[in-house]
């Protein structure tokens, strides 16, 4: 016959590898499992409240990445293109393109960055950027990405990716201002 210590301490074998397991996912696996599963293309909506518009802004179409640095955000509707690579956006409308440094513009390189290093699975990138906290499980999960450097938390209150597994389905950033932008991603391609 099995004594009550026994069987409770059976049980915490059984237990408690499952729950350490849990207990160790972190950011760095998350990212590692986002790099190694990201799709090329991924197409999205947004939506963006702002808060001098009483309703909110729609716009849709494809995300495209390439490891390291390339991400391409192209418009449905509009033919606009957006192009990141190394630090340089390049911006093209039907009229023609433009390039402008990113460092003139510190909101759109967190928000580049924040992609990028996490598409990557770079997380000493994303730390260099930003402070960085994992919330949920594996199942349904919560990366919270507050801006280090003075200058953009000015303008950008936090950036919170979602998803669940390896896969990244929500984009929401929150201005300082109040404005907040939600990009809601679908299967990849």
């Amino acid at each position: 016959m099995i004594s009550g210590i026994r069987i409770s301490w059976l049980a915490l074998l059984f237990v408690l590898p499952p729950l350490a397991a849990a207990a160790q996912w972190d950011a760095a696996q998350l990212l590692a499992e986002l790099a190694r599963t990201v799709p090329k293309r991924i197409a999205y909506s947004e939506t963006r409240r702002m808060a001098y518009l009483d309703v909110p802004l729609g716009s849709a179409g494809v995300l495209e990445f390439r490891p390291p640095d390339l991400l391409r955000r192209s418009v449905e509707g509009n033919g606009e293109n957006y192009v990141i690579v190394g630090d340089v956006v390049r911006i093209e409308t039907s009229d023609g393109s433009r390039e402008i440094a990113l460092d003139v513009h510190p909101a759109l390189r967190a928000f580049a960055e924040s992609l990028r290093a996490t598409l990557a699975g770079d997380l000493p990138r994303l730390q260099r950027h930003f402070h960085v906290a994992l919330a949920g499980d594996k199942a349904h999960w919560r990366l919270s990405l507050r801006p280090r450097d003075a200058d953009v938390a000015v303008l950008i209150e936090d950036i919170e990716l979602s998803g669940t597994h390896a896969h990244l389905l929500r984009v929401e950033t929150r201005e300082s201002g109040g404005d907040i932008a939600i990009m809601e991603l679908k299967d990849g391609q």
